[in-house]
């Protein structure tokens, strides 16, 4: 074995366990962060983690809610376990009288926003550039129609939810329209369940991740509160 293979071989082992560590590093204190703050507390904070996030790095979603109120936000994923829900809910055109027209979705997995504002719910989805490429509004009419529930983690979708904490949960959500029911998936923390960038995937600010955390699990709190059809069970309320 020449000593160029040996010199990658050692390389590769030496940038794995660096990450390895790195990771393990990271779980372990936002573990312990986690397990040692007042949640009635955080939650209370929840107002203003949520407003200082929509006036820095999500400033567009303040900007495409054109001087609508945000109660609450959460990040939403397209449900891959659900075939159907993509084919009929996602893939296709969906016209809705709950909605801004008619509006094609794609089955490829870019960011997707989940806005409480008044009664109302809104979507936005995202184009591969990043921009706002849909925004649907649901009404009370339509959520009171609406389901949440929690489901079981694995795979990739467990593996993302982790990096935000233990004790993240996940949840569909049906949103009714005049076709076939939108199906999404939303956690109890910020989560895509796809890599965006390295530095979400792998950052070390304990702070913000509670933070992530604090904002989602508000956002399914105020959601129950003002539909009970989708009142869930979540960490911070437990």
């Amino acid at each position: 074995m020449s000593i160029q293979v040996i010199l990658i071989i050692a390389a590769t082992v030496l940038i794995y366990g660096g990450i390895m560590y790195f990771t393990y590093a990271k779980k372990r204190k936002l573990k312990e962060a986690m397990q040692n703050i007042d949640s009635k507390s955080e939650l209370q904070k929840a107002e203003t983690y949520r407003d200082n996030f929509l006036s820095s790095e999500y400033s567009y979603l303040k900007k495409q809610m054109n001087g609508l109120s945000i109660d609450a936000f959460n990040f939403a994923n397209l449900d891959y376990s659900n075939k159907s829900a993509i084919k009929d809910g996602l893939k296709d055109s969906l016209r809705s009288a709950a909605t801004l027209g008619t509006v094609r979705y794609q089955t490829v997995q870019t960011p997707k926003y989940l806005l409480l504002s008044g009664d109302d719910l809104h979507l936005l989805d995202t184009d591969t550039e990043g921009d706002i490429s849909n925004h649907l509004i649901f009404n009370s009419e339509r959520l009171t129609q609406a389901t949440l529930e929690e489901i079981p983690q694995k795979g990739t979708m467990q593996a993302f939810a982790k990096q935000k904490g233990d004790n993240v949960k996940a949840y569909r959500i049906s949103l009714p329209t005049d076709g076939s029911s939108i199906e999404l998936v939303l956690f109890s923390a910020l989560v895509f369940t796809y890599a965006t960038t390295t530095t979400s995937m792998f950052s070390m600010n304990t702070q913000k991740l509670i933070q992530e955390n604090v904002i989602a699990n508000d956002f399914l709190l105020k959601l129950g509160e003002k539909y009970p059809n989708m009142k869930v069970a979540v960490p911070l309320a437990s």
